[in-house]
């Protein structure tokens, strides 16, 4: 029984960096609007393919966010596993703060991680060990259950260069396909990925990552799309994992973008008392 409930603390902490991919967490930006379709023209694919990110991450850009969601975990030979969690996130031109928690199941709801994202360094990772007092920061290339990194969760844009291949068709929307390679003297475990961003929001609709091989290690496929006038954001994402043979279903069951939020929310001091509720 020991093996098994280490098992699923594993499990409900690797769910907390699902979170980031979920909220599309990717650090303060200074991006100008472009439109890619009037400069399709003047531009090269590489620039264009960067305008089209770079319009992403300025439209997903907000001071503040708190949302809750839920993951549903499918393993070969596992149970389902079913888990809901609370995230608060602060981002600035610095940067990207954010802190999750796990609500559901009420026995993991002593989980919780801190992200720090610096524009242009290192993320941090940090949970806290109760049992030895102290602190512990997690490496974002690091493999989590299910064979997904905490990198490419948490969204890493800055890693990759970009171009624009073309125009396709994705959630029965118009897309631009956009090829991201890895920059030079980076190491991820993602060589290459496509993108499909809707035309009418910039939302990603699919992401195929490849590692160095040329193989598909990662589909990441939106179900579903909250068209909110001011923060349309996808409500429902399914994501494969052929080499694991696991399938995360990732639903945001609600968002809100406040004017403020307390500035202890994002501490190591609040890490503490979560745990030691």
């Amino acid at each position: 029984m020991q093996k098994s409930g280490f098992k699923s603390k594993q499990i409900a902490a690797y769910v907390i960096f699902l979170c980031f991919f979920a909220l599309a967490s990717c650090g303060g930006k200074e991006n100008m609007a472009v439109n890619v379709t009037e400069s399709a023209n003047a531009e090269s694919p590489t620039k264009r393919g960067e305008q089209v990110v770079a319009e992403f991450l300025k439209r997903d850009a907000a001071p503040f966010r708190k949302a809750r969601v839920r993951f549903t975990i499918k393993s070969e030979g596992e149970p389902d596993k079913i888990y809901e969690i609370d995230t608060w996130r602060k981002q600035t031109p610095e940067g990207t703060t954010t802190l999750s928690q796990i609500i559901k199941p009420e026995e993991d709801s002593d989980l919780a991680s801190l992200t720090t994202e610096p524009v242009g360094q290192k993320t941090t990772v940090v949970t806290y060990a109760a049992s030895r007092g102290e602190f512990r920061e997690t490496d974002t290339n690091k493999m989590f259950f299910g064979g997904l990194t905490a990198g490419e969760l948490l969204g890493e844009w800055g890693k990759f260069d970009y171009s624009l291949v073309g125009e396709k068709e994705a959630a029965g929307r118009k897309a631009y396909e956009v090829e991201g390679k890895l920059k030079e003297g980076v190491y991820s475990v993602i060589s290459h990925m496509t993108i499909l961003f809707r035309q009418d929001n910039y939302l990603p609709a699919e992401l195929h990552l490849f590692d160095n091989n040329g193989r598909e290690i990662r589909t990441y496929k939106v179900a579903e799309f909250k068209d909110d006038s001011a923060h349309p954001y996808a409500s429902k994402t399914v994501v494969d994992n052929p080499v694991y043979k696991s399938q995360i279903g990732i639903e945001i069951l609600s968002q809100e973008f406040p004017a403020t939020l307390d500035e202890s929310i994002f501490s190591r001091e609040k890490l503490k008392q979560i745990v030691r509720k």
